[in-house]
C-alpha cells in the first residue's frame, strides 16, 4: 500500500489549494470512487488534453490489412504540451492513441473464446477497480458506454489530424485532475515497473 504521505510527494504543485485539497480527498476515496468524478468540463474548447477521448481515431490491423480499416474511439496518450500546436518543432510531432472498447463487447468475446462467466465477471471486477496495470477503466458518461483501454495497443497519427476547430464536436470527454493521476499513474506501471527482477547486466 502507499501512504497518503508518499502520494503527496507525486502531486502536481500547480494546482490551487482548493483543488489540491479535492484531488486528495477523491485519491484517499479509491476504488470506491471511480465513477464521472473521472471526468471535468473544465478544459478549453480548443485545446486538445493528455487523456481526451476523442472520435474517430483510425484503426489499422497490421497483420489483416486486406480486410480494410476502420474508425474508432481513442484516448490521447500523447503529453499535452507534446501535441500543443503552439509548440514549434523542427520536425512533427505525432499525437499517440489507444482504442476505447466498450466492456460488454469485451465480455461477449472474453466468453466467446471459453472462458466461463465467472472467470469473466472476476476480471471485470478487478478492472472496474483499475487493479489490471495494462488496462485502464473509463466509466460511463454521456457520451461514452462502460469502456476500457488497453495500453498494447497503442498508435500514432499525424498531429493535424485532428482539427482544434472541431474538436469540441468531436471530444468525448476530458480527465479531471483525479482521473488525470489515474492516468498517469496506471501509465507509470506499465511502462515503467522498476522491480522487473531482470539482470541485464554491465557494459561489456
Amino acid at each position: 500500500m502507499i501512504s497518503s504521505s508518499d502520494i503527496e510527494l507525486f502531486l502536481p504543485k500547480y494546482l490551487s489549494p482548493e483543488n489540491y485539497k479535492k484531488l486528495l480527498q477523491e485519491l484517499d476515496a479509491f476504488p470506491n470512487n471511480i465513477d464521472k468524478r473521472m471526468y471535468t468540463t473544465s478544459v478549453e474548447s480548443n485545446v486538445l488534453y493528455q487523456g481526451d477521448g476523442y472520435n474517430p481515431f483510425p484503426y489499422v490491423e497490421l497483420m489483416r490489412l486486406e480486410k480494410g480499416n476502420k474508425n474508432v474511439k481513442g484516448i490521447i496518450l500523447s503529453n499535452t504540451c507534446d501535441i500543443s500546436l503552439e509548440n514549434h518543432r523542427l520536425y512533427p510531432s505525432s499525437i499517440l492513441y489507444a482504442p476505447i472498447i466498450e466492456i460488454e463487447k469485451y465480455r461477449d468475446v472474453l466468453i466467446e473464446k471459453g472462458a466461463s462467466k465467472e472467470q469473466v465477471e472476476g476480471h471485470l471486477q478487478a478492472v472496474r477497480k483499475q487493479e489490471v496495470s495494462s488496462v485502464l477503466y473509463l466509466p460511463a458518461i454521456s457520451k461514452l458506454k462502460e469502456s476500457i483501454v488497453f495500453f498494447d495497443r497503442i498508435m500514432s497519427i499525424d498531429n493535424s489530424f485532428i482539427k482544434r476547430e472541431e474538436l469540441k464536436h468531436n471530444r468525448l470527454f476530458s480527465l479531471s485532475d483525479y482521473g488525470f493521476y489515474l492516468l498517469l499513474f496506471k501509465l507509470s506501471v506499465h511502462f515503467s515497473r522498476i522491480q522487473e527482477k531482470v539482470n541485464r547486466g554491465s557494459c561489456s
